[in-house]
């Protein structure tokens, strides 16, 4: 039978062996948690210098659907058109 002075210094192994895994896991995911942080910081600015404001997109849209218009009255007009 095992008696307390030898089960003592096995269950303090096993905790501290639990308390290592389990601090390296923490440790782990603090780290993953920091760089996803960094991460949505530079992407937040990221977004902020390209954004383009909508009245500024109409602005350089009105050309290609002006083409696109007379595109499509070119076609409607076609001799050949069925």
């Amino acid at each position: 039978m095992i008696d307390m002075a030898t089960l003592m210094p096995i269950a303090i192994g096993l905790l501290s062996i639990t308390s290592m895994a389990l601090g390296w896991f923490a440790n782990q995911i603090w780290n993953g948690l920091k760089k996803n942080e960094a991460d949505l910081a530079a992407h937040r600015l990221a977004v902020a210098e390209n954004y383009v404001r909508h009245d500024r997109m109409q602005e350089i849209m009105r050309p290609i659907t002006s083409s696109l218009s007379d595109i499509q009255i070119m076609l409607a007009k076609k001799a050949d058109r069925p």
